[in-house]
């Protein structure tokens, strides 16, 4: 891609956007929550990790077999969880036994990752459960995306450890995907991750703001408001998507954000494609896009829409916690430091 073409391009299409802040930049940050946050090791080719279920019960047993094919594409095995193949209802299994798998995960020294094969529902369900002192003795990548977004969370507040948002094993793993998944996952530098020309990009606030990168799926993340599971988040950058809910959802759960002082507190917003998020009926519904310019053009920090990650084809890999700088004049966001050791 050429690079200068597309911010020409991208520059001009911001420029055409009604109620554009003025340009931002937002660089000084706090220090980081953990001093000490935990990063886990980097895989490389032949590494074999554990693929579970933590969430939604796997109803394609199919998807097992596929999902082994796609990582092989990367280079790494796959040891199959009990989860996979297990059903409670629309869970996997009970909260006790998926916690257990997932502490199983984190102690064999065999297993040098996990991933998530679906989200679905049920994560927030696991996490009364889990030994956060445990887990960040054994840190180890831990990838995952929607529902997933709990656990996540959970695990930068109270393991203070770095994990992944990326693709799931449902997930279609295209070359885009594999891409920033190997770069963030077993290079251990920085990355820059760039919307590309054909994405839905657009600048809420222009400008440019670092901080620790925290968020996931917009619905599990502001559910967890209130718990201690989600930790401080002054000076970070909230990344946020979702998918299949009205632009009235959306609002409310923005709202909900904004009444707990979460969005007075960031240094910077990122939203990703959104899909089906249109309203049922139109002429009775504010747009997705006016819903966001309601709650975020007035916060004087920096925001994009259109990032590449989440319930999309294209998936960037998000490291949770890691320093990093958004760009909202070009839909970029850079990590500052490496997320693996």
């Amino acid at each position: 891609m050429d690079r200068r073409n597309f911010i020409f391009k991208t520059g001009l299409a911001a420029a055409s956007i009604p109620l554009l802040s003025s340009f931002i930049t937002t660089n000084e940050s706090p220090p980081p929550l953990f001093q000490n946050l935990t990063l886990p090791k980097a895989l490389k080719k032949g590494d074999t990790i554990g693929v579970i279920a933590p969430g939604g019960a796997i109803f394609n047993k199919s998807s097992i077999e596929k999902c082994k094919i796609k990582l092989d594409t990367v280079g790494l095995n796959i040891v199959a969880g009990k989860t996979l193949t297990t059903q409670h209802g629309y869970l996997s299994d009970t909260d006790e036994n998926r916690a257990k798998e997932i502490m199983d995960m984190f102690t064999n020294p065999n297993i040098k990752g996990i991933l998530a094969m679906r989200g679905g529902s049920g994560c927030a369900r696991v996490l009364q459960f889990l030994d956060y002192d445990i887990i960040k003795q054994n840190c180890k990548p831990f990838i995952g995306m929607s529902d997933v977004t709990a656990l996540l969370t959970a695990f930068y507040s109270k393991a203070e450890m770095t994990s992944f948002h990326g693709p799931v094993g449902y997930s279609t793993w295209t070359d885009f995907t594999r891409k920033y998944f190997t770069e963030t996952l077993f290079d251990k530098k920085g990355t820059e991750m760039l919307a590309p020309a054909h994405s839905d990009f657009y600048a809420i606030n222009k400008g440019v703001a670092q901080g620790e990168l925290i968020g996931g799926n917009l619905t599990v993340f502001s559910q967890l408001v209130g718990t201690p599971y989600l930790p401080d988040m002054h000076g970070k950058l909230l990344f946020m998507e979702d998918i299949n809910e009205e632009p009235y959802r959306i609002d409310r759960m923005l709202m909900q954000l904004k009444l707990a002082g979460i969005l007075s507190e960031v240094n910077g917003i990122i939203i990703g494609e959104c899909r089906k998020c249109d309203p049922e009926e139109p002429e009775k519904s504010l747009s997705l896009k006016q819903v966001l310019q309601d709650h975020l053009s007035n916060l004087n920090i920096p925001v994009f829409y259109g990032a590449k990650f989440g319930h999309i084809k294209d998936k960037w890999t998000l490291p949770i916690g890691i320093k990093a700088e958004m760009n909202a004049n070009i839909g970029s966001l850079k990590l500052l430091e490496p997320a693996v050791i």
